[in-house]
């Protein structure tokens, strides 16, 4: 068998195959004893007969994809898709909403869960570092609301920078939930040579950070048991960097932006509630937002389009002001393109 190539004999497990238009659902079967990990698989779509896995044709096209082979008795859950991602923006300036411009640090992220005989043994996080439109320096964390930090089985965690292995560990220490830093210093990781990486039209850099956290529980926990996806994805202040006029000094870890509602962990600083424009009050399980319910974090299930630097949020989107007012009954719609302020978006 030789690796890295089509050529090996059984591999090609489909010949001539008729199609119809639209949708084509082909099952296959995997062979007994198939390595367990990620493979590569080829599809040729040709009107022409007899094609090999390489050379020309009169027609059609070419796609490779990966094939992710599991162990007996697994499956998979993704969210929102095996493929896709959902987009996390965030706004720095809190309590303050200050430019508003959702910009500051923006990411693409997915979760795969790999459930053993309906439970789930491991989770993978992956994602893109969009845009970091920020002046303040801010890492990027997940909670595992509800995961005790000792079961996550610490030798098979692993971080990959742009399929590079991170040396150190991911999970941070000290917390009783289960809890990793994916990026401690946005404005450092992403390399950027024009300043506002991504969000001033300008800047049309290529996103250079990919990233991919995995971890395994030392004993699978039952759906049930697990917190719901997305999890908590949350912005924290870099230590050791100042962060707004609003702190006497550097706040640090102790500085955290939820999505709207959700409850900070417990390295959060609750002294902070209630300053500036903010409106969380715990006692009613209301956090991060305005009095207009204004959010500093959104999750759009879509790879969105940003505001451009210091354009606010309800310019490039107008829709959005009525969306929070009417508390997402509606205008659902209103991070969709085609209501967006031409030129105002990134």
């Amino acid at each position: 068998m030789t690796l890295g190539d089509f050529a090996d004999e059984s591999e090609k497990i489909i010949t001539d195959r008729a199609l119809v238009a639209g949708s084509n659902t082909i099952i296959i079967t995997v062979p007994f004893g198939a390595t367990v990990g990620e493979t590569w698989s080829r599809f040729r779509f040709s009107q022409q007969t007899g094609l090999a896995y390489y050379g020309g044709s009169t027609s059609g096209e070419v796609e490779d994809h990966v094939v992710t082979i599991v162990d007996a008795n697994t499956t998979q859950r993704h969210f929102p898709s095996a493929t896709g991602y959902v987009t996390l923006a965030y706004e720095d300036n809190w309590p303050e909403t200050a430019d508003y411009d959702m910009n500051d640090l923006v990411l693409r992220y997915r979760i795969t869960e790999v459930l053993k005989n309906g439970e789930v043994a491991k989770v993978t996080i992956s994602g893109k570092l969009a845009a970091v439109g920020a002046s303040y320096h801010s890492g990027f964390a997940v909670r595992l609301e509800s995961i005790i930090a000792g079961d996550i089985d610490a030798t098979k965690t692993r971080l990959y920078y742009n399929s590079v292995l991170q040396s150190g560990s991911s999970q941070e220490a000290g917390m009783s939930e289960a809890s990793f830093i994916l990026i401690n210093d946005a404005i450092d990781v992403s390399s950027y040579e024009c300043y506002y990486f991504r969000t001033k039209n300008g800047c049309r850099e290529d996103i250079g950070l990919e990233f991919e956290l995995q971890f395994s529980l030392t004993t699978p926990v039952t759906t049930e048991n697990m917190p719901a996806m997305p999890y908590d994805p949350f912005l924290f202040a870099t230590p050791g960097y100042y962060h707004g006029p609003v702190f006497a000094q550097a706040p640090g870890r102790t500085y955290e932006i939820h999505l709207a509602d959700q409850a900070p962990t417990e390295q959060f600083n609750t002294e902070f509630y209630q300053l500036a424009q903010d409106t969380s009050d715990p006692s009613t399980s209301r956090y991060f937002k305005t009095v207009n319910n204004m959010p500093w974090a959104l999750l759009i299930y879509d790879e969105w389009q940003w505001p451009r630097e210091y354009v606010d949020l309800t310019t490039a989107y107008p829709d959005f002001a009525d969306y929070t007012l009417s508390g997402g009954t509606t205008h659902t719609d209103w991070y969709d393109i085609n209501s967006a302020t031409t030129n105002k978006y990134y």
